[in-house]
């Protein structure tokens, strides 16, 4: 019998934050996103004071100051070695692990020789806790979906861990879960199921087929068929294999100069190239955005360009040089930018890699890819930005994000480590 667990990282961010500072405990703290502009993480005090998440700042600003709450700007590098290191802790429990996003991660129990999953759940959840630091709760379901409403019943029914097992608990959970919070249905379909009588997740699930064939499509009908305890969503490498990746940033300021522009989008390809090559995949495009600061009508503006490649690669020098193909063609020089991104596109498997008799030599291409692991190598070992692209062109980073509230690094950067002074 199929059986899931989902170790979701309690308010991540803000647990990341409190590891190092620990004078904050049950202190109102939230997490700001690029450039400082919306609450994007908050802790249960910062909930409890009625602010929503993704809120801009200057909304509640009155109320952050009255009750002098802590924001800090997102340090991203510092949650994603956390989030690595937990994905390390439950690497050694099980290899059948999907790393669902920076701080969720799926586990198969399916083949697991445990006897007393509550107990098995309860012993990870204080682990983690134990040696890394990080607040989690832990569901545990005969499919993904139902382990993910069980992760929440943990933080909202239970001490941390909500296990189910029988039919009659998982009924009774569906019973008490309100149809916006099932996963993948959410705030806009919801009104439109509650006005056919639909309230609760149990009436989802209890509804006929040929009702719910009217109202979800194919994917719809697997979330059905998950909460009814039947699985319906490929787990691990299925799972994480991306068939688009997107990295985007808006700017710390208006951008006009073509440099800073190119700087920006040879970072992006970098960071999207790595996840590209992590997955061990190719693409065989990429699509260019820029966003104009200027408004027509209140809409913002977004201009775009697709470069097809000559051949499928995950080489981060080919993918740059293409990227600035696209951005030369959209950039005009009486424009100002307030946000760029990079899309790849036409991922494959490179097991499904269909090579060019135009292009390269075998010989070159093998060089290339020797090349780019030894890049992420060391950029996996001594921390993101160890080796870069000379078009990356530290001089012209001035379009970064806004994060005047950044807390120091403290485990990928030596020159952020703590000092000690006698």
């Amino acid at each position: 019998m199929s059986c899931y667990a989902l170790i979701d990282c309690n308010n991540f961010f803000v647990s990341c934050e409190r590891l190092f500072r620990p004078d904050l405990a049950d202190k109102p703290v939230a997490v700001l996103s690029n450039n400082d502009g919306c609450i994007v993480a908050r802790s249960n005090e910062i909930k409890a004071l009625g602010i929503p998440m993704g809120v801009p700042l200057f909304k509640v600003r009155d109320i952050v100051k009255a009750n002098r709450a802590v924001l800090f700007s997102a340090n991203f590098e510092l949650y994603g070695d956390i989030s690595q290191r937990i994905v390390q802790l439950l690497r050694e429990e099980t290899p059948l692990i999907e790393v669902y996003s920076i701080d969720e991660n799926f586990i198969d129990l399916s083949e697991l020789p445990i006897r007393d999953r509550n107990a098995w759940a309860e012993r990870v959840r204080d682990r983690i806790l134990k040696e890394i630091g990080v607040p989690t709760s832990v569901g545990v379901a005969p499919t993904k979906t139902l382990a993910k409403v069980a992760s929440t019943f943990a933080k909202t029914h239970g001490d941390g861990t909500w296990v189910v097992e029988s039919d009659e608990e998982r009924q009774a959970m569906l019973r008490e879960l309100p149809i916006e919070d099932i996963w993948g249905v959410g705030w806009r379909l919801a009104p439109r199921l509650r006005d056919r009588g639909v309230s609760w997740a149990a009436q989802l699930t209890d509804a006929s087929d040929a009702w719910l064939r009217t109202q979800f499509n194919v994917t719809g009908m697997r979330m059905v068929d998950e909460l009814r305890g039947i699985p319906r969503l490929p787990f691990g490498d299925k799972a994480e294999q991306r068939k688009t990746i997107m990295r985007s940033r808006s700017f710390g300021h208006t951008v006009r100069d073509y440099f800073q522009l190119e700087s920006a989008v040879a970072a992006f390809v970098t960071q999207a190239a790595a996840r590209l090559r992590a997955q061990d995949s190719v693409c065989d495009g990429l699509t260019i955005m820029l966003q104009l600061a200027s408004r027509d009508r209140g809409r913002k503006r977004y201009i775009s360009r697709h470069v097809k490649l000559p051949e499928p690669t995950a080489h981060t020098g080919q993918l740059i040089a293409s990227s600035l193909e696209g951005l030369a063609a959209l950039y005009d020089v009486e424009g100002a930018y307030k946000k760029a991104g990079v899309t790849l596109t036409g991922i494959v498997d490179r097991s499904e890699w269909q090579l060019s008799l135009l292009h390269q030599e075998h010989d070159e291409r093998e060089r290339g890819v020797v090349l780019m692991q030894s890049v992420d190598t060391l950029n996996r070992r001594f921390g993101r930005g160890t080796v870069w692209h000379a078009t990356e062109a530290k001089r012209h980073a001035q379009w970064q994000s806004k994060r005047e509230r950044q807390s120091p690094r403290y485990t990928t950067s030596l020159t952020d480590l703590p000092r000690l002074h006698r």
